[in-house]
């Protein structure tokens, strides 16, 4: 038995350190398109805040009832050797006609290491310029299929809301990326998981290719300029005022 245990950790700290030592950008160039799914449980969320009692809460699960009929909002990432983009997934109404969306693209060029966002939020549009920021990962002992790619779990954290974030990343793609984003695996990530389910976001295809796939950026971004940390303290600053007020913040931002 105690040879076995042995066994499984050297086997386990081999694959930790391929992991660690694949780096994308050494590794064939690889473009492509994934589809996320990403679903919200506003139950979940709603439990986490400190003003509401435990009758307030099972009258929103009993009005909301579980998250299995969840179908969540698709969204659609595109990756090519230098750049990366995620947004909405279009969707079309019964008249044919697509419904207006608020902004929302995750823009990232990895060559230049730079963040170029066009959010909305509050009624506002913003222009987000910086840095590529970096992500504290921490890898676990976990592992799980998604999409035909074997996928290990990650995690750091968001101490602008206060959220554990667990990715599953796929060694497979050798590409560091991912949704909402997120990046700085070894691979690409294919799950999100923000504060133990009460977001789920999940890959549902993808889509690898040797040819250079285009990254549609909008030919126009209008709105106020901003870094991330002036955009991260208006979040806050709106989280903390809201919560204060005993309401929800996240019925107007994003989880």
């Amino acid at each position: 038995m105690v040879v076995i245990k042995i066994i499984n950790m050297k086997l386990y700290l081999t694959f930790i350190l391929m992991l660690l030592f694949v780096l994308p950008n050494q590794a064939q160039v690889l473009n492509g398109k994934i589809i996320y799914n990403r679903k919200t449980d506003y139950v979940k969320i709603m439990s986490r805040l400190p003003f509401l009692t435990s009758e307030e809460i099972d009258r929103a699960r009993l009005t909301w009832g579980n998250n299995s009929d969840n179908k969540g909002q698709d969204y659609l990432y595109y990756f090519n050797e230098e750049k990366t983009l995620y947004t909405r997934k279009e969707e079309e109404a019964n008249s044919g006609y697509s419904w207006a969306k608020e902004k929302f693209y995750i823009h990232r060029d990895h060559r230049k290491n730079k963040v170029k966002d066009w959010r909305e939020m509050l009624g506002k549009k913003y222009v987000i310029e910086d840095d590529l920021p970096k992500y504290k990962w921490k890898i676990l002992n976990e592992i799980k299929e998604i999409e035909g790619y074997l996928c290990m779990k990650a995690e750091t954290y968001d101490k602008t809301k206060d959220q554990i974030i667990h990715a599953w990343f796929a060694d497979g793609i050798h590409f560091s990326g991912g949704p909402e984003g997120y990046y700085g695996l070894p691979g690409m990530i294919l799950e999100l998981d923000i504060n133990q389910g009460d977001v789920i976001i999940t890959a549902t295809k993808v889509t690898i290719t040797p040819d250079l796939v285009a990254i549609p950026m909008p030919n126009k971004m209008k709105g106020k300029q901003l870094n991330l940390v002036e955009f991260d303290q208006i979040v806050s600053k709106y989280i903390s005022e809201t919560i204060a007020a005993e309401r929800n913040p996240y019925w107007r931002i994003r989880y």
